[in-house]
């Protein structure tokens, strides 16, 4: 169904963010290299990661940054900045919110 519809499979943005969430920084950006790769497109993958985020396993705080991280990527990508860094920078704002909600506990 994915194919038709030209989406990254949601199991596999699953995977990138459970990456980022255990601090995984390097494997959450060779996966989204994969997707990446395979022709999808920043907005794609961001469209994506939002609807995957929403009904993810999280701590209700974890889930709530990282809802808003990746908002602020899709406005950054729909106003044209749709490149793989823009990606790559939100699996690393991903990274850090998840770490510093384990710092806190």
């Amino acid at each position: 169904m994915f194919k038709v519809c030209d989406q990254p499979h949601p199991l596999l943005v699953a995977t990138v963010l459970g990456q980022c969430n255990n601090g995984k920084l390097e494997d959450a950006h060779d996966a989204m290299l994969g997707l990446w790769q395979k022709g999808y497109s920043a907005m794609d993958i961001v469209t994506t990661m939002f609807r995957v985020a929403k009904n993810y396993d999280l701590p209700e705080f974890v889930k709530l940054e990282f809802i808003r991280e990746i908002g602020f990527a899709h406005m950054r990508i729909a106003d044209g900045n749709t490149s793989f860094l823009q990606v790559c920078g939100l699996l690393a704002k991903l990274c850090k919110v998840a770490a510093a909600a384990k710092a806190q506990g």
